[in-house]
């Protein structure tokens, strides 16, 4: 932004002080509904980063504990059946559309933090998005607040 008098993204052409006070309630109401959905993307993200740190703990429990031991098999997301670990170096890495590939245990705990690396970098950069929309947001309510205490000065006192 440059000054106080225009939103950067897409509406960065825009100069909030020459705008309507109609055009400025539109437009705080695009970067609000612009910040609800980063918001979500963000939410979503952060939930990806936690899935793989706590597939990394597992990963860490089956190559230390396992081995020899009973465990409960996923057969879907919600089914599960008992089984024995026989060899606790390999798993099975879901990739992504139900693919799945046999790995050993730390070739899968480097894709967990890769993926975790990536998705925490593409949560920061949100985040950052956020902020900006949040204080253009501001601005323009600003904007508007001032618009509103012009035109009531302007009025004549009846």
């Amino acid at each position: 932004m440059s000054g106080s008098s225009k939103a950067s993204g897409q509406m960065a052409d825009v100069d909030i002080t020459k705008v309507t006070p109609q055009q400025l309630q539109q437009l705080a109401k695009s970067i609000e509904q612009e910040i609800e959905v980063l918001t979500q993307s963000y939410s979503q993200l952060v939930s990806a980063v936690n899935k793989f740190h706590d597939s990394k703990l597992v990963l860490n429990y089956v190559k230390e504990r396992s081995h020899g031991k009973e465990i409960m098999v996923p057969l879907t997301s919600s089914l599960y059946v008992p089984g024995v670990m026989e060899d606790n170096n390999k798993v099975m890495l879901e990739v992504g559309a139900g693919y799945f590939l046999e790995e050993n245990i730390d070739k899968a705990r480097e894709y967990c933090e890769r993926k975790s690396k990536t998705l925490q970098d593409n949560a920061t950069k949100v985040g950052e998005i956020i902020q900006v929309k949040k204080v253009q947001h501001s601005k323009i309510e600003d904007e508007y607040k001032k618009r509103l205490a012009t035109l009531q000065l302007q009025q004549p006192a009846k």
